[in-house]
C-alpha cells in the first residue's frame, strides 16, 4: 500500500519529532518510504490465516547510519483503524 499524502506523512513527522536528530548517530536527516508496511505476530516461522494482530508501519532511515524507526500507519492517521463499524455485513453476521 503506498501513501498517497506523502508530504503530510513528512509534514506529520517534522510537527512531531521537531527536527530532533538520529539518536544512533546524532545526524538529521532521513528517508521516508512511500509504502505502508505490515507487522504480523510471530507464529513460530507458520503463517496464521484468520483473526491476528497486524499494525501498519512506515519505515523512516537515518541516511547517514539506516537506523530505521518504525512508524505507526493507524496513530499517524494514514490507516483507519478496523472495527464493527467498518466491517462487511457478511464478517459481522459470522459471530
Amino acid at each position: 500500500m503506498e501513501i498517497k499524502e506523502r508530504n503530510k506523512f513528512i509534514k506529520f513527522l517534522k510537527e512531531k519529532w521537531q527536527g530532533r536528530s538520529c539518536p544512533m548517530c546524532q545526524v538529521g536527516t532521513w528517508s521516508v518510504q512511500d509504502t505502508i508496511f505490515e507487522l504480523r505476530e510471530f507464529h513460530g516461522g507458520g503463517l496464521k490465516i484468520g483473526k491476528q494482530l497486524i499494525m501498519p508501519v512506515v519505515p523512516v532511515t537515518c541516511d547517514n547510519c539506516g537506523n530505521t524507526v518504525l512508524i505507526n500507519a493507524i496513530t499517524a492517521g494514514f490507516v483507519e483503524r478496523e472495527n464493527e463499524a467498518t466491517k462487511p455485513k457478511e464478517e459481522k453476521n459470522k459471530k
